[in-house]
């Protein structure tokens, strides 16, 4: 989970925004803004080959609310189940109000709209995890211009806690590791060139682990490296990459 290489594949093209998660099957299943149909909405797509290829599964929400629903954060859930978190868009990407609205599966493919879970002006790219106690959410303000931190009991009910530190870095849901802690990659802003790693025990203070995780290609830009652990133990990092 520190040393990193670059695969050098484009495994979806057109796509933004990425989050994984591994099935029980040991499949890699990738949720993101699909931008190859307009509007673009969530889409997600699953590897049986440990993330060399990868089939469109065409997600889809039902009884949706916005224009368009982009930026998915999903979870499992204890009884098996798969919530999707996204942004509702309603007006444009702009610094008004914006809201974050969860959907429920059981296949993780053809989702059911629940219900508004935070509103806050200006947030785009929610991330929603499990922190043992509580969930909570990294989501990103235009109008304050950082990551701010969002806390539920349910998953369903979001309040506001804070801005997140460290700023000036793009984050994703942290993964949770063996001893414990929580280790946070986050890309730099606004270069979008490198890759860092950040860790903590609370989720609320993070301190920056020496080195660099990943550096973008010549000529290319990194942002959402999303990371997952693998059923061998290995780990995999799925970010968007632009000229």
């Amino acid at each position: 989970g520190l040393s990193w290489s670059h695969d050098n594949r484009v495994l979806l093209s057109q796509a933004s925004v990425p989050c994984a998660i591994v099935t029980e099957s040991g499949a890699i299943r990738v949720y993101y803004v699909d931008a190859s149909r307009f509007p673009e909405n969530v889409n997600c797509a699953e590897s049986e080959d440990g993330g060399v290829n990868f089939r469109v599964l065409n997600c889809v929400i039902e009884n949706r609310s916005g224009t368009k629903a982009v930026d998915p954060s999903v979870i499992r859930l204890p009884d098996g189940r798969y919530r999707l978190y996204y942004f509702a868009v309603e007006k444009g990407f702009d610094e008004s109000p914006h809201s974050i609205y969860s959907a429920i599966s059981d296949d993780g493919v053809h989702f059911k709209e629940e219900q508004e879970v935070f509103r806050y002006p200006g947030i785009v790219d929610p991330d929603v995890f499990w922190t043992g106690k509580d969930w909570m959410m990294y989501v990103f303000s235009l109008r304050d211009r950082c990551t701010i931190i969002a806390r539920s009991s349910d998953g369903l009910n979001f309040n506001y806690i804070g801005p997140l530190s460290p700023r000036y870095f793009g984050t994703v849901a942290p993964i949770r590791l063996t001893d414990g802690r929580f280790r946070l990659y986050a890309f730099d802003q606004p270069m979008m060139k490198t890759v860092y790693s950040f860790v903590s025990s609370d989720c609320l203070n993070w301190t920056q682990e020496p080195g660099l995780r990943l550096q973008a290609l010549a000529g290319k830009r990194i942002t959402d490296p999303f990371v997952v652990r693998l059923q061998d133990g290995s780990w995999k990092m799925f970010f968007k990459s632009e000229n």
